[in-house]
């Protein structure tokens, strides 16, 4: 725990904030360009998670095998919603290079 305080105050409160706003801008430019929609209703989203409405009808699973493949996993719904939404984190120590990564990896995964 004293390590992690470390960098974030290293990093600065601030600055920890406005890059997790960043990286939630960036998940949801890509939510939308992508026409998948948004589970949580309008001004309910959480800044350091993005739950992803599965308008498309993917599949979640498949989905997070090839992404298994990359070392990396997103998280699915819960009960009833296990292939009707998922989850993309954008929180901790995430970058944006890294999200926008995860990102590049899904769109290649859904095209083909």
């Amino acid at each position: 725990l004293d390590a992690k305080l470390d960098e974030f105050f290293a990093e600065g409160m601030d600055a920890r904030f406005e890059r997790h706003a960043a990286l939630q801008q960036r998940c949801h430019e890509w939510v939308r360009s992508r026409d998948f929609g948004f589970f949580a209703e309008p001004g309910y989203e959480a800044v350091t998670l993005t739950t992803v409405d599965n308008t498309r009808g993917i599949s979640v699973a498949g989905l997070n095998q090839e992404l298994a493949k990359k070392n990396v996993v997103i998280s699915n719904g819960y009960g009833k919603t296990k292939e009707k939404a998922f989850r993309i984190s954008h929180m901790g120590d995430t970058t944006l290079a890294e999200l926008d990564e995860l990102l590049g990896w899904i769109d290649e995964i859904i095209s083909k």
